[in-house]
């Protein structure tokens, strides 16, 4: 403790020391310690000299740039605002707080501000450079490269001004004149990593990969610490097929940049590939337990690699095991699995063999279970998981008659207190929470559940589907469903909207412009447009047939858009509107209306996806047809359809249903199933490698 009191009084002793200084000496002082970067002794005389009464535009300019530093921005603010007021015409002052609002993104007081600097000093490059910055944030294209060109007209050799010159191009698809002022940028710093990371994009852009892979390893060579080079170059890898090299980059690229979601991203991507299945199991756990945590990336394609951490012997012992269970070292290790319990509640197990492990493991916990039973929290905690995945395939697993009697006398003692939670958990493996609570067997609206992850599985069972019905009131309708086919198919998704999904792979930072987007989707073809109207507008998009709402977090990576989603189904509509909440998008427009009525939006879209919708129609060229209609001359239109020949294995099932007179609803369904995976149907093998085939309303 005296220690700690000693260095108080030294630091007190160093203050008044700075408070003796002339008015003269503490100014120099302070800025010579900012000079020479020892910015901690620097703070201390800028507050030094505030406190002695002393005022002066350089002192407040910089004492607000070194909080800028510290992100007390708050305070940043404040200072430049300070040195404002007293120094109307300091014009680094106002050039700094202008520039602190654009990196706050808050465009409409930054660009105030920075034409107030202008207007004071217009030959200052730097004032024309922020300015630029600003407009093409705002999406003012034309007005941003004016500034620009006159900041470069005021200095020829403004670095800067070249290299943001180049990000305007490119991110409005002009490539050409991309290249060229980062090359000019190289000419006045050949040395600079930034503009050789840079360069290395736009070749990317440009399908010119060779030059790609150059310059972003000249940039890495350059600062191997700048972020994004190693995740540029893996992107660039990714795209020729060398997919080791591209995962080794993008591990390089965390161990910089820990919290880099296109980093993750990419490894999802990389992971849908199958290329991560070769990693060893801790390099497989290390990433799985980085990527399970995650709500910005799907986890759908992550059954692999679940699937690779239990060996194929223990999942065969547990499928058939039954009596002694518990006491199996199998299921012990089984249950412990951190990865695999969490992945329950977020992604479909997708394979014969883990149903069967599955199916037998909830048997066995219903029929063995007892009020005499003490659950650990180990074993709850996994059932919690079964209940999720259990929900998320919409309670495909078979379930035998011995399993629907014990589940009729197990809800009529859930009110006894003994083991509550633990029933509900088991419950919850056969029927959602929300269907418990509408039979009145408990009331879940002021439950509230000591356990954390039960807490969860009742959000996902039952409070989501509250959240579901109070939008589904709100959203707007558009004429009405004429046409019998659509009719159908809104009955369809209205029963249960499907597919039903927890994240998805959604960039808050970075948006691209949509041409980009559709670029990078036709590698190696390439479009390129000098359109206007699509430079310098907001754009207008068309989600056709919007379902759940995957598509529209895909979208959102579009920059300066808007979107107008529809959907034949409320209840997709409904379940759509809460997920684009959670991601606190605010550019869409829910409508539940026929693409048949499409004119009546009065409305013409630049880009329109419509993917699983027209073969559903009754007359399909007609939904095309619709959809032309309101698309821009210039716009462009994704389509998405089923293959005939991709669906062999689907139709030839589709006719063993009709023949056997299996019924379409649930039991059916389960029976069907339970056949196929028990080789009773072995003409179906095939439609167990199909991912529909896993839950409910797809299958």
């Amino acid at each position: 403790m005296s220690g700690f009191g000693e260095k108080k009084k030294e630091n007190q002793g160093s203050s008044k020391k700075l408070q003796k200084l002339s008015e003269k000496d503490l100014k120099a002082k302070s800025i010579n310690n900012h000079i020479k970067g020892n910015l901690d002794e620097a703070e201390k005389g800028y507050a030094a000299f505030l406190k002695n009464g002393y005022s002066d535009a350089d002192i407040i300019s910089n004492y607000a740039l070194i909080c800028e530093e510290k992100e007390e921005n708050d305070k940043a603010i404040k200072l430049y605002k300070k040195c404002a007021k007293s120094f109307p015409n300091h014009i680094y002052s106002k050039l700094n707080l202008s520039f602190l609002y654009y990196k706050l993104n808050n465009l409409e007081k930054a660009e105030t501000i920075i034409e107030e600097a202008i207007k004071l000093k217009p030959s200052l490059p730097n004032g024309h450079c922020i300015r630029g910055l600003i407009l093409k944030s705002l999406n003012k294209y034309d007005e941003s490269k004016l500034s620009l060109k006159k900041a470069v007209e005021l200095d020829k050799n403004y670095f800067d001004a070249y290299i943001n010159l180049g990000l305007l191009n490119k991110d409005f698809n002009k490539y050409n004149e991309a290249e060229e002022y980062y090359l000019k940028a190289l000419e006045i710093n050949s040395k600079s990593a930034i503009a050789h990371l840079n360069l290395g994009a736009c070749y990317k852009e440009k399908q010119d990969l060779e030059k790609a892979i150059l310059h972003t390893k000249m940039a890495i060579e350059l600062d191997n610490k700048l972020e994004n080079c190693y995740l540029n170059l893996a992107t660039i890898y990714n795209q020729i097929g060398d997919y080791k090299k591209s995962l080794s980059l993008t591990k390089k690229e965390i161990l910089f940049n820990k919290n880099s979601e296109l980093s993750y991203q990419l490894i999802s991507e990389l992971i849908k590939k199958g290329e991560l299945l070769d990693t060893s199991e801790k390099d497989n756990r290390e990433l799985l337990k980085n990527l399970l945590n995650r709500k910005d990336i799907s986890h759908r394609e992550l059954f692999g690699n679940i699937n690779s951490l239990i060996s194929k012997e223990i999942l065969e012992k547990l499928s058939i095991l039954e009596s002694a269970l518990y006491q199996s070292n199998e299921f012990k290790t089984f249950i412990k699995d951190k990865e695999l319990v969490k992945s329950l509640s977020l992604l479909i197990f997708c394979s014969p063999l883990w149903e069967k492990v599955l199916v037998n493991i909830r048997k066995n916990i219903l029929l063995k279970y007892s009020d005499k039973d003490k659950i650990s929290n180990i074993v709850l905690n996994f059932t919690i998981g079964l209940g999720s995945q259990c929900f998320l395939n919409e309670y495909v697993y078979y379930i035998s008659g011995e399993e629907k009697d014990k589940l009729k006398e197990l809800k009529k003692t859930i009110n006894n207190n003994k083991n509550q939670e633990y029933k509900l958990a088991i419950i919850s493996c056969y029927q959602s929470l929300s269907s418990i609570n509408d039979e009145e067997i408990i009331d879940l609206n002021s439950y509230i559940p000591n356990n954390k992850e039960l807490n969860n599985l009742l959000d996902l069972q039952f409070k989501e589907l509250n959240d579901e019905k109070n939008i589904s009131k709100e959203i707007k309708k558009i004429g009405n469903i004429k046409d019998s086919i659509s009719k159908e198919v809104k009955n369809q998704y209205e029963l249960n909207p499907y597919p039903r999904w927890r994240y998805n792979s959604y960039s808050k930072e970075n948006k691209l412009n949509f041409i980009s987007v559709i670029n990078s989707e036709i590698s190696p073809n390439i479009i390129q447009t000098n359109s206007v109207h699509l430079t310098n507008k907001k754009i207008n998009i068309l989600i056709a047939g919007c379902g759940t709402g995957i598509q529209i977090i895909e979208a959102s990576r579009y920059i300066n858009c808007e979107i107008t989603a529809i959907d034949l189904s409320n209840s997709s509509i409904s379940y759509a509107k809460r997920k684009v909440d959670e991601y606190g998008l605010k550019n869409i427009n829910f409508i539940e209306m026929d693409l048949l009525e499409l004119t009546s939006l009065n409305k013409r879209f630049d880009l329109i996806e419509c993917s699983g919708v027209l073969h559903h129609m009754n007359d399909p060229t007609k939904g095309l047809s619709n959809l032309f209609e309101v698309l821009e001359p210039k716009g462009f239109l994704k389509l998405g359809l089923y293959s005939k020949y991709a669906r062999e294995e689907i139709l030839k099932a589709r006719k063993l249903i009709k023949e056997k007179d299996i019924k379409p609803n649930i039991d059916g369904i389960r029976s069907f199933r339970n056949d196929v995976l028990n080789g009773e149907i072995k003409q179906l093998n095939e439609i167990t490698n199909w991912s529909d085939f896993y839950s409910t309303s797809m299958c």
